[in-house]
């Protein structure tokens, strides 16, 4: 288990939020313009009353706000995990081959002392 820190758990929660409202967006889109498709071609979608045709919008936001939110927090929790795995390997990495600085540490001694 890992520990989330407060600023993390913020960062998450607004690319999450931020995934969900562009979801919102797309699915609110898409649902006023077949809306408005079927209001022009069919009879029995342009007898619905209008509160019952605002509700299908709102249905649809709230799906694309879900749908944006959860996606967006899974590409996040990935993408956290993918560094830190790749943070672990340069410390192994480091560990058994030595790191950057060590090797350019190592190369200045030897030139300062090349006469």
């Amino acid at each position: 288990m890992r520990l989330i820190s407060q600023n993390t758990d913020e960062i998450a929660a607004a690319e999450a939020m931020r995934g969900g409202a562009i979801g919102a967006l797309k699915y609110t889109t898409v649902a006023l313009f077949v809306g408005g498709v079927l209001q022009a071609t069919s009879p029995r979608f342009a007898a619905i009353a209008t509160p019952q045709k605002a509700w299908l919008v709102v249905a649809a936001f709230l799906g694309g706000f879900g749908n944006g939110s959860d996606t967006s927090f899974t590409n996040y929790e990935r993408r956290d995990r993918e560094m830190q795995i790749r943070i672990a390997e340069q410390k192994r990495h480091d560990i058994l081959y030595g790191s950057d600085a060590q090797a350019k540490a190592a190369a200045a001694v030897s030139l300062s002392s090349s006469p």
